[in-house]
């Protein structure tokens, strides 16, 4: 399992008022203290995780990273009874290990996807997470109900070593390095690959100064940042919001927060597909695309906050509102998300971790300042305060990104002379033409 539905089991297990057990008596803060301590590890290794991958390949850096997971979540019950300090220096253990998830598989896309792909991959694949959320939640909820808390762990920490298998046999780091790969896919990818940037003699030496300086780098970061705000305190406090303030039980919380989740992994697919579209055809620049899909997964999201803050306690009006913000909020699969590969594919993994360590500093920041907004006050009132600050979050960051972002490679990408940039994602030439005319004529030019 992924680390945000492994996460997901221990929001779910946490919402206060959960008395099927009666095991803990948690106070609101403590909860949040839980629930943020797996970023206290998570944030150390963004970095590093990025940059094995892209020396080393990523079947091990994230095959190892989901089995640090999967142990964890194994040993997670037993941590929790013997003290709650305990279980929180575990989740904060489970976060140093996964905070190479993300950056290595966003080194991964360099070496194996074509750039007019990757969107359409972010959505299927980084997206998952989303999908293993809406099934974690209703699962672990009828496992809570039927087996008791503890069971929860046991089976998705079970599921994630059996991942694990998989992963290990078939997995590759390099289409080069795959037995079964036929000529003409390897062709296809590694020509569409070296034509977006990523070099052939393995990344350079990091440009630490140029990275710190690059205005690009910093809209995709800012805009990274208010995301991570509005999507931490819907997915990690939802079933809390669900269960205080609709009251569903326990069974029922599980499904309507999977609900959200699910919308957000379908509207990214869609979306996704509408933006391969638009680019292949030559209807919008790389970076105007980047814009409007942008824009389309911030602002909604804010404008339907808004919406939510004043609709009172109608439930279905709510749950409606929240699937609608998260499924347009699925749209960063074609916005700020894949932009690394657009200014520095070469740093894809290093860049993303730089990105998540800043951003995952909100992670643990969201669930104490929500726990200290409603420890003890369990009112519409006091949510209310913790949905308006998500409303900021998200315009702020989504104008910098406007103002600031770029389409195009970054002169820092590469040491060495690179092929320029694909051209069909700018004109509505072809991809396999391009890669016939270069077959062809290796003096043919972009």
């Amino acid at each position: 399992m992924t680390p945000a539905s492994q996460d997901e089991v221990t929001s779910l297990v946490n919402t206060p008022s959960y008395d099927l057990d009666g095991e803990f008596d948690w106070s609101e803060t403590l909860q949040g203290l839980v629930l943020g301590s797996f970023s206290y590890g998570y944030i150390i290794t963004q970095v590093v995780g990025g940059r094995l991958a892209e020396r080393y390949g990523a079947k091990w850096v994230f095959g190892v990273s989901i089995l640090s997971g999967g142990v964890a979540n194994l040993l997670t019950p037993t941590a929790a009874r013997l003290h709650y300090g305990v279980l929180i220096a575990l989740r904060a253990m489970q976060g140093f290990f996964q905070g190479v998830t993300w950056p290595s598989m966003h080194a991964c896309l360099a070496q194996w996807i074509p750039p007019l792909e990757r969107p359409s991959f972010v959505a299927f694949v980084y997206f998952g997470t989303a999908l293993g959320t809406a099934v974690t939640l209703p699962l672990c909820g009828l496992i809570i109900h039927t087996m008791g808390w503890a069971a929860a762990f046991y089976v998705t920490g079970s599921v994630s070593l059996i991942w694990c298998l998989m992963w290990f046999s078939a997995m590759h780091s390099k289409p080069a390095h795959h037995p079964r790969i036929s000529r003409e896919e390897l062709q296809y990818i590694e020509n569409a690959i070296r034509s977006s940037g990523t070099s052939s003699k393995g990344p350079p030496r990091i440009p630490w100064k140029n990275i710190a300086t690059s205005l690009p780098v910093w809209a995709i970061i800012i805009c990274d940042m208010g995301n991570t705000w509005g999507i931490s305190l819907l997915s990690k406090q939802l079933p809390t919001f669900m269960k205080n303030i609709l009251g569903f039980n326990i069974t029922m919380n599980g499904f309507l927060s999977a609900l959200p989740f699910l919308s957000r992994y379908l509207g990214g697919i869609t979306i996704s597909v509408l933006s391969r579209w638009i680019l292949k055809h030559g209807y919008l620049s790389i970076i105007n695309t980047r814009r409007v899909f942008s824009a389309i997964s911030q602002l909604v999201p804010a404008v339907m906050l808004v919406g939510l803050i004043h609709t009172g306690c109608n439930s279905v009006a709510i749950v409606a509102i929240i699937c609608i913000a998260f499924f347009f909020n699925g749209a960063v699969s074609s916005g700020h998300i894949i932009n690394h590969h657009d200014i520095a594919p070469n740093f894809s993994g290093t860049l993303y971790g730089i990105n998540n360590t800043l951003s995952s500093i909100l992670t643990f920041i969201v669930p104490v300042v929500t726990g200290v907004l409603i420890d003890g006050q369990q009112t519409l009132g006091q949510w209310r305060k913790a949905f308006w600050i998500c409303v900021p979050m998200y315009v702020v960051g989504e104008l910098f990104f406007l103002f600031f972002l770029s389409g195009t490679v970054q002169p820092w990408n590469s040491s060495e002379p690179e092929t320029p940039a694909l051209t069909p994602l700018t004109t509505t030439v072809d991809t396999s033409e391009i890669i016939q005319n270069k077959h062809d004529n290796p003096n043919y030019k972009l």
